[in-house]
């Protein structure tokens, strides 16, 4: 025979599951806030006049750290190969929380200053210039397969330790944000690789190996007076004609 108290419990464990179950899914639904979150892709580049060595670089979000999609552009600025607002393509695959902060850390050729801060990002102001292109129909596709519509983050770091914030999109460019971050005492470690740092001369010339006395010479002749903070790059076409009227 059925005991029918042993089978009275475990209906009440069953409900008791699908209760808890249908919780944190409605918890999740009305944590996930998809009105707050947006498609974007990320990219970083430096002047050709102020190679830099980039340790780390990534933002942080409402819920993470997230590493965006700097990578390709960290291994061209590394290679110094990297042009002032030139960055590779990448897709976005999820609606994101717009980030709250971009770590940096990276240390100057010329001056062989180090510098590692983390900025803090204006949250209003991202908000307005997504939801203007949204309306403007200047939001650019980021994914070829879906059809996904956001912006481009794009860092600028200038020389001095200056850092420009931009956001690109279909026939779109806009400037959001910019700030000048002060270089710190050099460093035992490097933070984002854990790599440790033994002698001064010996870690710069590791680093910036591939640079030769004259091209030292030929980049520091180039950049005398240049401040690229002030200078709109050439790869956006639409900022420097919004600029120019």
């Amino acid at each position: 025979a059925i005991d029918m108290k042993k089978l009275n419990t475990l209906n009440k464990i069953l409900i008791a599951l699908a209760l808890s179950f249908a919780f944190l899914l409605i918890f999740k639904i009305i944590n996930y806030k998809s009105s707050e979150r947006y498609y974007y892709i990320s990219s970083v580049s430096v002047p050709e006049q102020f190679p830099i060595n980039l340790f780390g670089i990534w933002f942080q979000t409402e819920e993470e750290e997230y590493a965006g999609d700097f990578y390709k552009d960290k291994d061209r600025i590394n290679s110094f190969a990297s042009s002032w607002g030139f960055s590779e393509s990448y897709e976005a695959h999820e609606p994101l929380f717009l980030p709250k902060k971009l770590f940096l850390e990276y240390i100057d050729f010329q001056s062989e200053m180090y510098f590692k801060d983390t900025i803090k990002l204006p949250q209003e102001k991202m908000v307005i210039v997504f939801e203007s292109a949204k309306k403007s129909g200047h939001l650019k596709t980021l994914n070829s397969w879906s059809n996904k519509k956001g912006l481009e983050f794009h860092v600028g770091i200038a020389n001095e330790g200056n850092i420009v914030f931009w956001l690109l999109g279909n026939e779109f460019q806009e400037e959001f944000f910019r700030t000048q971050i002060t270089p710190k005492p050099f460093p035992t470690s490097i933070s984002a690789t854990n790599q440790p740092i033994n002698n001064k001369k010996e870690f710069l010339s590791s680093v910036f190996k591939d640079f030769s006395d004259s091209l030292r010479t030929e980049l520091k002749m180039k950049s005398i007076n240049v401040q690229f903070k002030d200078s709109i790059p050439r790869h956006f076409k639409y900022l420097r004609e919004n600029s120019s009227k």
